[in-house]
Protein backbone atom coordinates (compact mmCIF):
# COMPACT_ATOMS: atom_id res chain seq x y z
CA UNK A 1 0.00 0.00 0.00
CA UNK A 2 2.82 2.38 0.79
CA UNK A 3 4.31 1.50 -2.50
CA UNK A 4 1.53 2.44 -4.76
CA UNK A 5 0.64 6.12 -2.38
CA UNK A 6 4.43 6.45 -3.45
CA UNK A 7 3.58 6.13 -7.38
CA UNK A 8 0.45 8.04 -6.78
CA UNK A 9 2.01 11.15 -5.12
CA UNK A 10 5.19 10.99 -7.68
CA UNK A 11 1.90 11.22 -10.45
CA UNK A 12 0.70 13.86 -8.64
CA UNK A 13 4.27 16.02 -8.64
CA UNK A 14 4.59 14.61 -12.58
CA UNK A 15 1.16 16.47 -13.76
CA UNK A 16 1.76 19.45 -11.56
CA UNK A 17 5.69 19.97 -12.88
CA UNK A 18 4.00 19.19 -16.34
CA UNK A 19 1.39 22.12 -16.39
CA UNK A 20 2.12 24.49 -19.00
CA UNK A 21 3.03 27.68 -16.83
CA UNK A 22 1.83 30.95 -17.71
CA UNK A 23 4.78 31.93 -19.17
CA UNK A 24 4.66 29.61 -21.61
CA UNK A 25 0.92 30.32 -22.22
CA UNK A 26 1.65 33.59 -22.76
CA UNK A 27 4.08 32.58 -25.76
CA UNK A 28 1.69 30.87 -27.42
CA UNK A 29 -0.69 33.60 -27.17
CA UNK A 30 1.06 36.49 -27.76
CA UNK A 31 0.97 38.45 -31.29
CA UNK A 32 1.56 41.62 -32.63
CA UNK A 33 -2.03 42.83 -31.60
CA UNK A 34 -1.94 41.17 -28.10
CA UNK A 35 -1.99 44.45 -25.39
CA UNK A 36 -2.89 42.13 -21.93
CA UNK A 37 -3.03 38.80 -21.17
CA UNK A 38 -5.05 37.52 -17.82
CA UNK A 39 -5.18 34.02 -16.16
CA UNK A 40 -8.29 32.79 -14.24
CA UNK A 41 -7.81 32.10 -10.32
CA UNK A 42 -7.79 28.56 -11.38
CA UNK A 43 -4.47 27.08 -12.32
CA UNK A 44 -6.01 24.77 -14.76
CA UNK A 45 -8.04 21.82 -14.72
CA UNK A 46 -7.40 18.34 -16.16
CA UNK A 47 -10.01 16.89 -17.99
CA UNK A 48 -10.91 13.79 -19.92
CA UNK A 49 -11.86 14.17 -23.88
CA UNK A 50 -13.86 11.68 -24.65
CA UNK A 51 -14.59 12.49 -28.40
CA UNK A 52 -10.56 12.19 -29.20
CA UNK A 53 -10.02 9.66 -26.52
CA UNK A 54 -7.17 12.03 -24.61
CA UNK A 55 -6.23 13.92 -21.71
CA UNK A 56 -6.27 17.45 -22.24
CA UNK A 57 -5.48 20.09 -19.60
CA UNK A 58 -7.53 23.53 -19.74
CA UNK A 59 -6.81 27.26 -18.75
CA UNK A 60 -8.90 30.21 -18.23
CA UNK A 61 -7.76 33.23 -20.00
CA UNK A 62 -8.87 37.27 -20.60
CA UNK A 63 -6.39 38.22 -23.60
CA UNK A 64 -7.23 41.83 -24.53
CA UNK A 65 -5.93 42.65 -28.23
CA UNK A 66 -6.31 45.68 -31.28
CA UNK A 67 -9.47 44.50 -33.39
CA UNK A 68 -9.50 45.21 -36.79
CA UNK A 69 -11.35 48.29 -36.05
CA UNK A 70 -9.36 51.52 -35.67
CA UNK A 71 -9.26 52.62 -32.05
CA UNK A 72 -11.33 49.55 -31.00
CA UNK A 73 -9.93 47.03 -28.43
CA UNK A 74 -11.37 43.49 -28.43
CA UNK A 75 -11.81 41.37 -25.19
CA UNK A 76 -11.57 37.89 -25.56
CA UNK A 77 -12.95 35.48 -22.68
CA UNK A 78 -11.91 31.77 -23.37
CA UNK A 79 -9.78 28.85 -22.60
CA UNK A 80 -6.47 27.47 -23.59
CA UNK A 81 -6.22 23.95 -24.12
CA UNK A 82 -3.41 22.05 -24.20
CA UNK A 83 -3.18 18.24 -25.05
CA UNK A 84 -1.28 15.16 -23.03
CA UNK A 85 1.60 14.44 -25.25
CA UNK A 86 3.02 10.83 -22.50
CA UNK A 87 5.36 11.11 -20.34
CA UNK A 88 3.69 13.87 -17.75
CA UNK A 89 4.11 16.29 -20.68
CA UNK A 90 1.00 18.55 -22.69
CA UNK A 91 1.50 20.18 -25.98
CA UNK A 92 -0.80 23.59 -27.04
CA UNK A 93 -3.22 22.36 -28.97
CA UNK A 94 -5.55 25.40 -29.69
CA UNK A 95 -7.51 28.35 -27.91
CA UNK A 96 -11.10 27.94 -27.65
CA UNK A 97 -13.11 31.36 -27.48
CA UNK A 98 -15.76 31.96 -25.51
CA UNK A 99 -17.26 35.16 -25.64
CA UNK A 100 -15.84 38.24 -27.31
CA UNK A 101 -16.39 41.98 -26.51
CA UNK A 102 -15.77 44.94 -28.02
CA UNK A 103 -14.24 47.69 -25.47
CA UNK A 104 -16.11 50.81 -25.40
CA UNK A 105 -19.19 48.95 -27.65
CA UNK A 106 -22.00 48.02 -24.68
CA UNK A 107 -23.77 44.78 -25.16
CA UNK A 108 -27.81 45.93 -26.21
CA UNK A 109 -29.84 45.92 -23.41
CA UNK A 110 -32.53 44.01 -22.85
CA UNK A 111 -35.36 46.27 -23.86
CA UNK A 112 -33.41 47.54 -26.95
CA UNK A 113 -33.57 43.40 -27.85
CA UNK A 114 -36.93 42.47 -26.97
CA UNK A 115 -37.79 46.08 -28.79
CA UNK A 116 -36.42 45.35 -31.96
CA UNK A 117 -37.35 41.90 -31.79
CA UNK A 118 -40.54 42.53 -31.49
CA UNK A 119 -41.23 43.76 -34.94
CA UNK A 120 -41.16 40.50 -36.73
CA UNK A 121 -42.05 37.65 -33.91
CA UNK A 122 -42.93 35.19 -36.78
CA UNK A 123 -39.33 35.51 -37.53
CA UNK A 124 -37.98 35.56 -34.60
CA UNK A 125 -40.08 32.04 -33.31
CA UNK A 126 -39.92 30.65 -37.26
CA UNK A 127 -41.43 27.18 -36.94
CA UNK A 128 -42.85 27.56 -33.54
CA UNK A 129 -44.58 30.76 -34.05
CA UNK A 130 -47.25 28.50 -35.51
CA UNK A 131 -47.27 26.07 -32.67
CA UNK A 132 -47.20 27.87 -29.33
CA UNK A 133 -50.22 28.06 -27.27
CA UNK A 134 -49.05 29.60 -24.27
CA UNK A 135 -45.81 31.38 -23.27
CA UNK A 136 -45.30 31.06 -19.80
CA UNK A 137 -42.57 33.87 -19.49
CA UNK A 138 -41.61 36.61 -22.02
CA UNK A 139 -38.26 35.79 -24.18
CA UNK A 140 -35.31 37.46 -22.02
CA UNK A 141 -31.76 36.62 -22.04
CA UNK A 142 -30.50 33.53 -20.94
CA UNK A 143 -28.60 33.33 -17.28
CA UNK A 144 -25.37 33.27 -19.23
CA UNK A 145 -26.39 34.78 -22.73
CA UNK A 146 -22.98 34.37 -23.61
CA UNK A 147 -21.88 37.31 -25.69
CA UNK A 148 -20.10 36.98 -28.84
CA UNK A 149 -19.86 39.98 -31.25
CA UNK A 150 -18.42 39.14 -34.45
CA UNK A 151 -18.01 42.32 -35.50
CA UNK A 152 -19.03 46.05 -33.66
CA UNK A 153 -21.89 45.74 -36.02
CA UNK A 154 -22.85 41.96 -35.47
CA UNK A 155 -23.32 40.20 -31.57
CA UNK A 156 -24.39 36.96 -30.67
CA UNK A 157 -26.29 35.77 -27.20
CA UNK A 158 -28.73 33.26 -26.05
CA UNK A 159 -32.40 33.78 -24.72
CA UNK A 160 -34.61 31.69 -22.24
CA UNK A 161 -38.42 30.56 -23.04
CA UNK A 162 -40.86 28.69 -21.65
CA UNK A 163 -44.06 27.41 -23.84
CA UNK A 164 -46.24 25.06 -24.60
CA UNK A 165 -46.17 24.13 -27.68
CA UNK A 166 -48.71 21.70 -29.85
CA UNK A 167 -46.50 18.35 -30.74
CA UNK A 168 -49.28 16.09 -32.58
CA UNK A 169 -52.84 15.97 -32.84
CA UNK A 170 -53.51 15.34 -29.37
CA UNK A 171 -50.59 16.23 -27.36
CA UNK A 172 -49.41 19.75 -25.92
CA UNK A 173 -45.73 19.73 -24.42
CA UNK A 174 -44.40 22.48 -21.91
CA UNK A 175 -40.44 23.03 -22.41
CA UNK A 176 -37.76 25.63 -21.31
CA UNK A 177 -35.20 26.09 -24.08
CA UNK A 178 -32.93 28.36 -25.28
CA UNK A 179 -32.78 30.85 -28.18
CA UNK A 180 -29.56 31.36 -30.32
CA UNK A 181 -30.17 35.22 -31.63
CA UNK A 182 -27.61 37.39 -33.79
CA UNK A 183 -28.14 40.56 -34.55
CA UNK A 184 -26.90 42.98 -37.37
CA UNK A 185 -26.18 46.91 -38.10
CA UNK A 186 -24.03 49.06 -40.74
CA UNK A 187 -22.92 50.86 -38.14
CA UNK A 188 -21.78 50.32 -34.52
CA UNK A 189 -23.66 53.71 -33.62
CA UNK A 190 -26.09 52.91 -35.84
CA UNK A 191 -29.72 50.93 -35.14
CA UNK A 192 -30.04 47.16 -35.44
CA UNK A 193 -31.32 45.93 -39.11
CA UNK A 194 -31.41 42.34 -39.04
CA UNK A 195 -31.73 39.46 -37.03
CA UNK A 196 -31.71 35.76 -37.33
CA UNK A 197 -32.79 33.26 -34.51
CA UNK A 198 -33.28 30.05 -33.72
CA UNK A 199 -34.12 26.96 -31.03
CA UNK A 200 -30.65 25.43 -30.38
CA UNK A 201 -29.98 22.02 -30.70
CA UNK A 202 -28.63 21.33 -27.50
CA UNK A 203 -29.65 18.82 -25.65
CA UNK A 204 -28.39 19.92 -23.16
CA UNK A 205 -30.44 23.40 -23.24
CA UNK A 206 -33.85 22.24 -23.24
CA UNK A 207 -36.00 20.44 -20.75
CA UNK A 208 -39.43 18.76 -21.05
CA UNK A 209 -41.21 20.18 -18.15
CA UNK A 210 -44.45 18.48 -18.94
CA UNK A 211 -47.01 16.61 -21.59
CA UNK A 212 -50.09 17.18 -21.76
CA UNK A 213 -52.94 14.39 -23.10
CA UNK A 214 -55.91 16.29 -25.62
CA UNK A 215 -58.45 14.97 -27.79
CA UNK A 216 -58.04 15.76 -31.47
CA UNK A 217 -61.24 18.39 -31.36
CA UNK A 218 -59.73 19.82 -28.43
CA UNK A 219 -56.11 20.39 -29.93
CA UNK A 220 -58.18 21.80 -33.05
CA UNK A 221 -59.60 24.55 -30.50
CA UNK A 222 -56.34 25.44 -29.13
CA UNK A 223 -54.60 26.17 -32.95
CA UNK A 224 -56.97 29.01 -32.01
CA UNK A 225 -54.56 30.19 -29.21
CA UNK A 226 -51.19 29.90 -31.06
CA UNK A 227 -48.89 33.13 -31.34
CA UNK A 228 -49.15 33.08 -35.00
CA UNK A 229 -53.52 33.35 -34.68
CA UNK A 230 -53.57 35.16 -31.73
CA UNK A 231 -51.23 38.47 -32.75
CA UNK A 232 -52.91 38.34 -36.54
CA UNK A 233 -56.24 38.36 -34.14
CA UNK A 234 -55.17 40.91 -32.58
CA UNK A 235 -53.60 43.10 -35.74
CA UNK A 236 -56.51 42.45 -37.68
CA UNK A 237 -59.07 43.57 -35.14
CA UNK A 238 -57.00 46.88 -34.70
CA UNK A 239 -57.16 47.13 -38.30
CA UNK A 240 -60.56 46.89 -38.79
CA UNK A 241 -61.60 49.11 -35.73
CA UNK A 242 -59.32 51.77 -37.49
CA UNK A 243 -61.18 51.02 -41.36
CA UNK A 244 -64.20 51.49 -39.42
CA UNK A 245 -63.50 55.29 -38.46
CA UNK A 246 -63.57 56.45 -41.74
CA UNK A 247 -67.22 54.52 -42.92
CA UNK A 248 -70.51 53.95 -41.17
CA UNK A 249 -72.31 50.81 -42.20
CA UNK A 250 -76.17 50.17 -41.57
CA UNK A 251 -77.94 47.45 -40.97
CA UNK A 252 -79.35 46.76 -44.70
CA UNK A 253 -82.47 45.37 -44.94
CA UNK A 254 -82.23 43.85 -48.07
CA UNK A 255 -79.99 42.59 -51.15
CA UNK A 256 -80.45 45.71 -53.70
CA UNK A 257 -79.26 48.01 -50.50
CA UNK A 258 -76.54 46.12 -49.61
CA UNK A 259 -75.76 46.13 -53.07
CA UNK A 260 -76.31 49.90 -53.98
CA UNK A 261 -74.38 51.20 -50.98
CA UNK A 262 -71.34 48.84 -52.06
CA UNK A 263 -71.67 50.16 -55.77
CA UNK A 264 -71.22 53.73 -54.41
CA UNK A 265 -68.39 52.72 -52.31
CA UNK A 266 -66.86 51.47 -55.77
CA UNK A 267 -67.16 54.65 -57.26
CA UNK A 268 -66.67 57.82 -54.69
CA UNK A 269 -65.26 55.55 -51.81
CA UNK A 270 -61.72 55.28 -51.37
CA UNK A 271 -60.16 51.17 -51.17
CA UNK A 272 -59.47 51.59 -47.02
CA UNK A 273 -63.52 52.32 -46.95
CA UNK A 274 -63.99 49.28 -49.44
CA UNK A 275 -62.70 47.57 -47.41
CA UNK A 276 -64.17 48.40 -44.52
CA UNK A 277 -67.31 47.80 -45.84
CA UNK A 278 -65.79 43.90 -47.18
CA UNK A 279 -64.84 43.30 -43.81
CA UNK A 280 -68.57 43.59 -42.06
CA UNK A 281 -70.57 42.58 -45.00
CA UNK A 282 -68.66 39.31 -45.79
CA UNK A 283 -70.27 35.74 -44.82
CA UNK A 284 -68.34 33.57 -42.55
CA UNK A 285 -66.92 31.27 -44.91
CA UNK A 286 -64.32 33.69 -46.08
CA UNK A 287 -62.54 34.39 -42.93
CA UNK A 288 -60.13 31.71 -40.99
CA UNK A 289 -61.63 29.76 -38.90
CA UNK A 290 -62.68 31.63 -35.52
CA UNK A 291 -61.99 35.29 -37.05
CA UNK A 292 -64.52 38.18 -37.69
CA UNK A 293 -61.43 40.11 -38.94
CA UNK A 294 -59.23 38.00 -40.78
CA UNK A 295 -59.78 37.20 -44.18
CA UNK A 296 -58.46 33.68 -45.58
CA UNK A 297 -54.93 34.33 -47.23
CA UNK A 298 -56.72 33.32 -50.79
CA UNK A 299 -59.90 35.65 -50.32
CA UNK A 300 -57.19 38.47 -48.48
CA UNK A 301 -55.71 38.21 -51.81
CA UNK A 302 -58.86 38.46 -54.20
CA UNK A 303 -59.67 41.34 -51.94
CA UNK A 304 -56.72 43.11 -52.91
CA UNK A 305 -57.28 42.47 -56.44
CA UNK A 306 -60.35 43.52 -56.54
CA UNK A 307 -59.28 46.98 -54.86
CA UNK A 308 -56.65 47.60 -57.30
CA UNK A 309 -58.58 46.95 -60.38
CA UNK A 310 -61.72 49.40 -59.32
CA UNK A 311 -59.57 51.88 -57.77
CA UNK A 312 -55.66 51.82 -58.63
CA UNK A 313 -55.50 50.36 -62.36
CA UNK A 314 -55.19 52.06 -65.51
CA UNK A 315 -59.38 51.98 -65.33
CA UNK A 316 -61.19 52.25 -62.36
CA UNK A 317 -64.45 51.46 -61.38
CA UNK A 318 -66.26 54.91 -61.24
CA UNK A 319 -65.06 54.83 -65.28
CA UNK A 320 -66.42 51.82 -66.38
CA UNK A 321 -69.61 51.69 -64.51
CA UNK A 322 -72.50 54.71 -64.42
CA UNK A 323 -74.02 56.23 -61.21
CA UNK A 324 -77.06 54.53 -61.64
CA UNK A 325 -76.58 51.49 -63.77
CA UNK A 326 -79.02 48.88 -64.28
CA UNK A 327 -79.61 46.42 -61.65
CA UNK A 328 -80.65 42.37 -62.99
CA UNK A 329 -81.89 40.35 -59.50
CA UNK A 330 -82.16 36.93 -59.72
CA UNK A 331 -83.73 34.47 -57.07
CA UNK A 332 -82.88 31.48 -56.10
CA UNK A 333 -86.10 29.13 -56.44
CA UNK A 334 -84.90 27.37 -53.56
CA UNK A 335 -84.57 30.04 -51.22
CA UNK A 336 -86.61 32.72 -49.73
CA UNK A 337 -84.06 35.19 -49.45
CA UNK A 338 -80.67 34.53 -51.65
CA UNK A 339 -80.37 36.56 -54.93
CA UNK A 340 -77.87 36.88 -57.32
CA UNK A 341 -77.42 41.12 -58.55
CA UNK A 342 -75.75 41.91 -61.43
CA UNK A 343 -74.48 45.70 -62.12
CA UNK A 344 -74.24 45.78 -65.62
CA UNK A 345 -71.45 48.35 -66.99
CA UNK A 346 -71.17 51.52 -68.98
CA UNK A 347 -69.44 48.90 -71.41
CA UNK A 348 -69.88 45.74 -73.20
CA UNK A 349 -68.84 42.56 -71.02
CA UNK A 350 -68.03 44.56 -68.11
CA UNK A 351 -70.37 43.29 -65.39
CA UNK A 352 -69.76 42.77 -61.69
CA UNK A 353 -72.14 40.14 -59.25
CA UNK A 354 -72.64 39.98 -55.87
CA UNK A 355 -74.61 36.26 -54.30
CA UNK A 356 -76.16 37.87 -51.10
CA UNK A 357 -78.42 35.89 -48.58
CA UNK A 358 -79.20 36.10 -44.50
CA UNK A 359 -77.16 33.78 -42.52
CA UNK A 360 -76.99 32.99 -38.90
CA UNK A 361 -74.74 34.71 -36.85
CA UNK A 362 -75.68 33.46 -32.99
CA UNK A 363 -77.45 34.02 -30.23
CA UNK A 364 -79.19 36.41 -27.99
CA UNK A 365 -80.77 35.03 -25.40
CA UNK A 366 -80.82 31.55 -27.41
CA UNK A 367 -82.98 33.52 -30.30
CA UNK A 368 -81.06 33.14 -33.54
CA UNK A 369 -79.85 36.39 -35.00
CA UNK A 370 -79.39 36.77 -38.55
CA UNK A 371 -77.83 39.60 -40.84
CA UNK A 372 -77.67 39.81 -44.75
CA UNK A 373 -74.39 38.84 -46.14
CA UNK A 374 -72.20 38.17 -49.58
CA UNK A 375 -71.48 34.60 -49.94
CA UNK A 376 -69.83 35.67 -53.87
CA UNK A 377 -68.74 38.31 -55.54
CA UNK A 378 -66.92 39.43 -58.44
CA UNK A 379 -66.33 42.82 -59.36
CA UNK A 380 -64.50 43.40 -63.20
CA UNK A 381 -63.45 46.61 -64.54
CA UNK A 382 -61.98 46.23 -67.98
CA UNK A 383 -58.63 47.58 -68.65
CA UNK A 384 -58.17 46.62 -72.45
CA UNK A 385 -57.51 49.84 -74.51
CA UNK A 386 -59.99 49.94 -76.73
CA UNK A 387 -62.15 49.94 -73.43
CA UNK A 388 -61.07 52.92 -72.28
CA UNK A 389 -60.86 54.47 -75.66
CA UNK A 390 -64.53 54.08 -75.60
CA UNK A 391 -65.54 55.19 -72.52
CA UNK A 392 -63.06 58.40 -73.19
CA UNK A 393 -64.36 59.04 -76.67
CA UNK A 394 -67.90 60.44 -74.73
CA UNK A 395 -67.58 64.46 -74.58
CA UNK A 396 -70.23 64.62 -72.23
CA UNK A 397 -70.66 61.87 -69.63
CA UNK A 398 -74.42 61.39 -69.63
CA UNK A 399 -74.71 60.52 -73.55
CA UNK A 400 -72.87 56.90 -71.99
CA UNK A 401 -74.83 57.12 -68.83
CA UNK A 402 -78.51 58.96 -69.77
CA UNK A 403 -79.87 57.68 -66.32
CA UNK A 404 -77.12 59.89 -64.57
Amino acid sequence: MKFIFSLFLLSLSLFAIAQPSEAEIRKQLTNAGTKSIKFSKSTGTRQWNSDIGNWEWVRGVEVIRKSDYPGIDLVVIGDVVYQYTGVGKYSYWKFRTISNQYLGIPNPTTAEIKNFLGKDWQKFYGYYFQKIIKEHTEPSLADDPKWFWHTPNSVEFKMKLKFDHIISYTEVETVETIWNVRLYRDDPKGEWKNFIAHRSQEASESKITGVQKYTMDQVKDLEKQTLAFTMSEQKAKQDAANLTKSIAVPAFTNAEEMVRFIHNILRHGTPDQFRAVMLQVLASGFFVEGSTVQLQSVQEQNLANVITAAYNNKATYKMMYCEKPSFKVENWGNSATRKTITITGAVNNCNTQFTIDRMAIGYIEGVAQTKLVILEYGIYVRQDQDAINFVNSFSDRRKLCPND
